[in-house]
């Protein structure tokens, strides 16, 4: 009877000291629970700003249209160096020397008037 008695004593002590764990877990994820609600607030706070900014920013921006292509402009450029070029001709590059230049004589080499050897 006394053995009968003991063990029960054991079973309500370890039966009090599990629901005061589980007592003091709960209390602790509560805790936890607290900090993650704040910091969900603290985002969704954050998160309700960056919206207002999105939704003004098409007011913010200057509006502009291009009613051609932006590469048509680059294309004529190149074109028309290419035109220009074309023009010129392989043989308005060189001198009688045959060196390529801008196509005005130098006096200085013309007259033989070189540096002396």
């Amino acid at each position: 009877m006394v053995a009968v008695g003991v063990e029960l004593l054991v079973v309500v002590i370890l039966l009090i000291l599990i629901v005061g764990l589980l007592i003091e877990s709960r209390i602790s994820a509560r805790d936890h629970l607290e900090g993650y609600d704040i910091a969900l607030d603290e985002m969704k706070q954050s998160l309700n700003v960056v919206a207002q900014v999105l939704h003004k920013l098409p007011e913010m921006v200057p509006q502009f249209q291009i009613n051609e292509n932006p590469l048509s402009q680059i294309l004529e450029f190149f074109k028309q160096r290419a035109q220009q070029q074309a023009s010129l001709g392989a043989d308005q590059l060189r001198d009688d020397n045959g060196r390529f230049s801008h196509g005005e004589n130098d006096e200085s080499t013309e007259g033989g008037g070189g540096p002396s050897s």
